[in-house]
């Protein structure tokens, strides 16, 4: 079982849910802002069980997905069009296209714009806009990262990591100590800087604490006391989670 069709009643249709079986000892039920619907489950519970489980919550998939769809950052950015919005640092932001003779992108308060050679190529949008968008997230993290560690692990005799970027459907960033690396999600930089300080934070400390003990958590909390804050606000504001 990949995917489970769940029909959420005559307002939001039928929405596929993609099933995921992981090493893992709990259930966790995503509705991302791109009306995808993810869930991760142990890698032993069988069919019928999710099944029972979908059917449960569907009136609270159901309700996400309306709230998405209801708003202004409802978007998708691997199909750009002249008017479609994203989340930018936390932003509602329009996207508009506009001839230009060279491929480049500049950005406002409110909006993003793509000046592109062919208005029309749509191969060419996804490209300007996708080398726009990581260079952007490269330089915040990478940004973020470097003031994290000078203002806190340095003084731990740990190497300064290094960074990946990936797209990832269910996680916003990874470490793993043994390679000294974080792995960043590509899309969190839909959230705002308090958001993506916090799960650089957060993957920062596993370079001392490898895993989710007390000791990881009273660490994370004392060099940001207000963590809970801002991780319900990227949940809420960027992906809901159950």
């Amino acid at each position: 079982m990949n995917t489970v069709e769940l029909d959420l009643g005559p307002i939001n249709g039928s929405v596929e849910v993609q099933i995921l079986r992981k090493k893992i000892k709990n259930v966790h039920l995503k509705v991302f802002r791109s009306l995808e619907v993810v869930l991760s489950v142990p890698e032993l519970v069988p069919d019928e069980w999710i099944d029972s489980f979908l059917f449960a919550r569907k009136k609270w998939i159901d309700d996400q997905i309306t709230k998405y769809k209801k708003s202004s950052g409802y978007n998708n950015l691997l199909d750009i069009r002249n008017g479609s919005s994203t989340q930018f640092l936390g932003k509602d932001m329009r996207i508009y296209k506009e001839a230009s003779l060279i491929n480049h992108v500049e950005i406002d308060e409110k909006k993003v714009n793509l000046f592109l050679t062919d208005v029309t190529d749509e191969d060419l949008v996804q490209r300007v806009f996708n080398k726009w968008w990581r260079k952007s997230a490269e330089t915040i993290y990478i940004q973020e990262v470097d003031r994290y560690y000078e203002k806190v692990f340095r003084k731990y005799n740990i190497d300064k990591p290094t960074i990946a970027i990936k797209k990832m459907k269910t996680l916003w960033g990874s470490c793993t100590p043994e390679k000294n690396k974080i792995t960043l999600n590509e899309y969190l930089l839909k959230a705002n800087i308090r958001c993506i300080q916090y799960v650089v934070l957060h993957e920062l400390t596993h370079l001392l604490y490898p895993n989710h003990s007390s000791e990881f958590y009273a660490f994370l909390t004392i060099h940001m006391p207000d963590w809970k804050d801002r991780k319900k606000q990227l949940d809420n504001e960027v992906v809901q989670g159950l």
